[in-house]
């Protein structure tokens, strides 16, 4: 099993745990169902874990030496434009600021309630939804965005109704967590260098690790930016270059990342503008 291919499975296996929240499943005990995960998985994982958790960057360390440097570019327009709005965000800010930026408040998230199974029990949960043409047809969709933390950070699930207006309907987890579309926390494969056309000296690595997903719109076009963990991100082990690419993408339809069926096929088409590396060190000039 590659690194890639162990990583992405640990993914899908986060995502079957919130679909198994969604539907109430539990053991008679209160917990919820347990899973067995292959050795060399786990292993990998924990691995992973260890050495990440023990490097993780605080806010006021990202001023002082993060930030992003154009790895792909499919439309300079767009991605340069994009590359100095973040950069300008972390020194700012030390992260992202999203809701600073009209490209990203033109979404029009709103907050929603939903109702979910605990075992017996209907609880109350809580959703984003915005309607807007995330596949860039001409007909708007209904997107349900719903966030769980990851060690103290949030990772996201887009779920997509295609060509569905807003209603008066009280939504369940269940039927959203079934959507025809969605985009999913998970590992993205990349496109290659030569598909790419990518001429920089810089390599792109196979995969990148995404847990962010900001929707925005740029001159009348909607892109999605999938934004790594990369406050999690150190040491030297191969899974931590995945989580160092934020991917600028136009998406197409269908369904990317883990879901609630384990055997679901992945149907999701994209065509990627953008890749940014982020630096997790302070540095002085070179690669």
């Amino acid at each position: 099993m590659t690194v890639a291919g162990a990583y992405i499975g640990k993914c899908r296996e986060d995502e079957a745990r919130l679909s198994d929240i969604a539907r109430g499943n539990k053991r008679k005990d209160g917990g919820m169902r347990s899973y067995k995960i292959m050795g060399a998985l786990l292993v990998l994982w924990v691995g992973f874990g260890t050495q990440v958790f023990a490097g993780q960057m605080e806010p006021s360390e990202f001023a002082q030496g993060v930030e992003y440097t154009l790895l792909m570019s499919k439309n300079d327009k767009v991605c340069k434009h994009m590359l100095t709005m973040f950069n300008q965000d972390l020194v700012k800010f030390g992260t992202e600021k999203y809701d600073e930026h009209d490209e990203f408040r033109l979404i029009g998230w709103k907050k929603e309630t939903v109702t979910r199974m605990d075992g017996d029990r209907e609880v109350m949960d809580l959703v984003e939804v915005a309607q807007f043409d995330i596949d860039n047809d001409g007909k708007m969709n209904l997107v349900f965005r719903r966030t769980g933390p990851v060690s103290g950070y949030d990772r996201d699930t887009l779920y997509i109704f295609p060509s569905l207006g807003p209603s008066e309907k009280r939504w369940t987890l269940m039927e959203i967590t079934h959507s025809p579309g969605r985009i999913s926390h998970d590992g993205y494969f990349l496109l290659s260098q030569s598909r790419a056309g990518n001429k920089k000296s810089s390599t792109i690595p196979s995969m990148a690790s995404i847990s962010r997903l900001e929707p925005f719109v740029l001159e009348g076009t909607v892109y999605v930016a999938l934004r790594p963990l990369y406050e999690l991100a150190s040491g030297t082990d191969p899974v931590t270059e995945f989580s160092k690419v934020l991917v600028i993408t136009k998406y197409r339809g269908g369904k990317y990342g883990g879901g609630p069926d384990p055997d679901e096929k992945e149907s999701g088409k994209r065509d990627d503008v953008c890749y940014l590396k982020v630096r997790t060190e302070p540095f002085s000039g070179g690669q």
